[in-house]
Order: C-alpha cells, then sequence, then structure tokens
C-alpha cells in the first residue's frame, strides 16, 4: 500500500487490497436518469469490488476561481466540500461520472467538481481508469468531449461510457441501449480490475 497527500496535505492510502470503484452523480436529482444508471453499474461491481456513490447534490463546491494558488501550493485555497472528495478520488482505482446533458454541456455542479479537480492534475491520477455516464433528450455529442478531454487531461485510462436518451426522471428504462451498456461497461471495469490483481 502507498500513499499520497491530497490537496489539503493529508496522507492519503493510493491503494487498497480491494479495489474501489467511484461513482460520482453530478445530476441535482438523486433518482434521475443518470444518476439510475450510475447505481446500476456500480450494483453490478458491488461485492467483488468496493464501490461508492456520491451525489454532488449533497456537497457544497464551488467553482475555480483561476487563482493559479494550486500551482505552487499544490493545494486549492477554497474551504468547502471538495477538501471530502480529494481523499476519494486519490483512493479510488476507477472513477464513474455521471451527469444529464444540459444546453449540450454538463450539468454545473460537475463542471465545477471537474474544474476543482485541477490540484490533483500532476500525475495523481494517472492510470487509474475513468468512465462516464450522460443522459440527455437529443445531441449529447459536446458533453461526451468534455469527459474524454477531462480524463485525458488527467492522465487516466479511458473505458467508453453510457449514452442514455431520456427526458423525464424514470423514462431511461425505455433506452434499452443505455440498459445494456450498463452491462457493457461494469463487465469493462470489472475486467481491467482484475487483471490488475
Amino acid at each position: 500500500m502507498t500513499e499520497k497527500q491530497d490537496p489539503k496535505g493529508n496522507k492519503v492510502c493510493e491503494e487498497s487490497s480491494t479495489p474501489v470503484v467511484l461513482g460520482i452523480a453530478g445530476s441535482a436529482r438523486k433518482k434521475g436518469n443518470s444518476a439510475t444508471l450510475l447505481t446500476q453499474v456500480l450494483d453490478e461491481l458491488r461485492g467483488k469490488f468496493q464501490t461508492e456513490l456520491i451525489h454532488l447534490s449533497d456537497f457544497n463546491i464551488h467553482p475555480c476561481d483561476g487563482c493559479h494558488y494550486c500551482q505552487t501550493k499544490h493545494s486549492c485555497r477554497i474551504d468547502d466540500d471538495m477538501a471530502r472528495l480529494y481523499p476519494k478520488l486519490l483512493q479510488a482505482n476507477v472513477v464513474l461520472l455521471a451527469s444529464p446533458a444540459y444546453m449540450g454541456g454538463i450539468a454545473s455542479r460537475m463542471q465545477a467538481f471537474m474544474e476543482r479537480t485541477w490540484p490533483i492534475r500532476k500525475g495523481q491520477m494517472t492510470n487509474k481508469v475513468g468512465s462516464y455516464i450522460l443522459t440527455g433528450r437529443r445531441r449529447i455529442g459536446m458533453a461526451t468531449g468534455v469527459m474524454e478531454e477531462y480524463f485525458t487531461r488527467l492522465g487516466m485510462l479511458k473505458l467508453p461510457g453510457i449514452l442514455g436518451f431520456a427526458f423525464e426522471s424514470g423514462t431511461i428504462a425505455e433506452d434499452h441501449e443505455a440498459t445494456a451498456q450498463v452491462g457493457k461497461l461494469a463487465a469493462s471495469v470489472r475486467k481491467h480490475l482484475e487483471m490488475g490483481e
């Protein structure tokens, strides 16, 4: 087991004996369509792996203000709930991000969260696995590009994500292709983690 420091200078165990899959839901609705798909993926992985579901709606996270404090201090000067998430990200082997697509982009909570991971972009997330779950009514493509670029910038290994088409809460169940992709993403995560054992 190795240790790293989070952006607040706390020691964090990077690896545990049981791989950790961290799911982060950016929707305002805990039972919204993207959160539902994320929960289903985590349910398929629970047992063999340690899983955790985080709803960003439970956290007070301010957007990055571009102060560049983290450039030299290697930590974030903003005092909010993001400090609770840095250790979880550093401990995780796999990070799954789920968000509805709004106006062609991702939900504002998810955007703020992603911006605030700037202090851990210097190799702390390298070779961890990342994937995404996006839901929307139509034209989700731009949001997909945002997620792909995010994982690239953190140096993470990327697995194909899930695109679900739904508008009202609960209607994701009617998207049978998205439901099938749940099993595929869970299988890809399982295969990757088992190969690393």
